[in-house]
């Protein structure tokens, strides 16, 4: 079954640019919304176009996730009530990803193994549509929707700026509030606006008009709510850190590691947890995966249900870096944001770095030490200092042209294979990426945010 307010909500395509509407509310809504139990949002990544999924650059805010799982996953966390844990992962957003303010906060639950049926909650391709339809909306009400992208057009997942064809994140944040209950709004700026110009990377980001529309359906956020601030790993115990958790009776979700079938809840729970001092300790279950938490306190209202937390269930220091540090406003008008993939593994020789949201086309070095610092350097802020033993410069590399930069550490050659900078199990080291902007004036350089823990044999 379909709504009948319309059948279905479409995102069509315009052919020109659009002047603003004035700053008056003009959000609608089709009637309804989701119950508790239908927060959940799934992938079925049937894309046929190479373009999205193309992103293989790992965020630590998303877990598990790669290429259009990934792009899918940022746009329906930007209806979340507060932040994504620290707001970052999208160089558009630049720090401030999870915007509505509303008693809504949605659930990844991963993968499905199919694109279901109009209440499984699933976002996947379809080969064709109609002419100037890019995506639609299903049944957007309490039991459930679904959501389908026009595979005749071509789809990019990029993270930045460099996008060939339409914006897929930006696409599925305008759909996922149709799911929520919203319809069109009037204010071309907003991400609900019917039309999309250019590539939708603007959408990503919900506007004030958006926001109002979903606290209207959902309500403002409560001062009560149940929140997550923290969750941190310690062997096969997960510790989350909050406020207004029940006393006895919490449930907390985790996102499944395994495809899930179309037809069945993708919750995976546990149930029945106490908490003392804002912290509840829970075993984490075999059948879960890299993802979200979220705790659900006793009670079926929204502000029962907490935001979501990103956590890759791996013991922060063990063989997986943390995250840290400000990356500054470069010439692209976003900070750079350092990324690695492979792991702390000295055995492994794994690891490698990548870095977005810099100025295209130019030159930088990925550098490390042994302490962490916060120092004002050229026009961003130093992370990593000698730490009393040094610092080392890997190789110089070259940017491209969407500001993406990858480089994968050899673990053969110096200064990571011998000397004062030998990498080695036990040894504790810092990384950022160091680079020329020499648009922004000033020194003409800047630098990431940074990563580093100790490295594990």
């Amino acid at each position: 079954m379909r709504t009948s307010l319309p059948p279905l909500f479409a995102l069509v395509i315009s052919v020109a640019l659009l002047w603003p509407a004035g700053e008056s509310v003009a959000f609608s809504t089709i009637g309804g919304s989701l119950s508790q139990s239908q927060r959940d949002f799934r992938v079925y990544n049937n894309f046929a176009d190479s373009n999205s999924n193309e992103n293989t650059v790992e965020s630590p805010n998303f877990p598990g996730a790669l290429g259009a799982e990934m792009a899918i996953w940022k746009a329906c966390v930007e209806w979340s009530s507060r932040l994504f844990a620290d707001g970052t992962g999208d160089p558009a957003q630049n720090g401030s990803l999870g915007s509505g303010g509303a008693d809504f906060d949605p659930y990844w639950a991963g993968n499905a193994n199919g694109i279901g049926n109009s209440n499984n909650n699933i976002l996947s391709a379809v080969s064709s549509c109609g002419a100037g339809v890019l995506a639609y909306c299903e049944t957007p009400i309490s039991n459930g929707w679904r959501i389908r992208f026009c595979d005749g057009h071509t789809w990019d997942d990029g993270p930045a700026y460099g996008i060939f064809g339409y914006c897929l994140q930006g696409v599925a944040c305008h759909e996922y509030g149709h799911a929520l209950g919203l319809g069109h709004s009037t204010v071309s700026m907003a991400t609900m606006y019917p039309t999309i110009s250019s590539s939708g990377i603007s959408q990503r980001s919900i506007s004030d008009d958006d926001i109002a529309g979903v606290q209207y359906v959902y309500g403002v956020a409560d001062s009560n709510k149940c929140e997550i601030t923290d969750a941190e790993v310690a062997g096969n115990t997960i510790t989350i850190t909050g406020n207004n958790f029940s006393a006895s009776g919490n449930d907390v979700w985790f996102t499944r590691a395994a495809v899930t079938s179309t037809g069945s809840d993708p919750r995976l729970r546990v149930q029945g947890l106490s908490s003392s001092g804002g912290t509840i300790s829970v075993t984490i279950p075999s059948e879960a995966g890299p993802g979200v938490v979220m705790v659900k306190r006793s009670g079926s209202g929204g502000d029962d249900l907490s935001n979501p937390w990103p956590t890759d269930l791996i013991e922060e220091g063990l063989c997986d870096p943390d995250y840290y540090c400000t990356a500054a406003v470069n010439s692209t008008g976003g900070g750079a944001f350092i990324t690695h993939g492979g792991t702390l593994s000295v055995s492994a020789a794994d690891l490698s770095f990548d870095c977005y949201g810099l100025p295209p086309n130019q030159y930088g070095v990925f550098y490390y030490g042994a302490a962490q610092s916060s120092t004002s350097f050229g026009n961003g802020i130093r992370c990593v200092s000698a730490g009393g033993v040094g610092i080392f410069r890997m190789p110089v590399v070259l940017g491209d042209g969407f500001g993406s930069v990858s480089y994968t550490v050899d673990f053969g050659s110096p200064p990571v294979s011998a000397g004062s900078g030998a990498i080695t199990a036990g040894s504790t080291w810092y990384f950022q990426y160091w680079y020329r902007d020499p648009l922004a004036g000033g020194a003409n350089f800047n630098l990431s945010d940074a990563l580093g823990g100790t490295f594990c044999p």
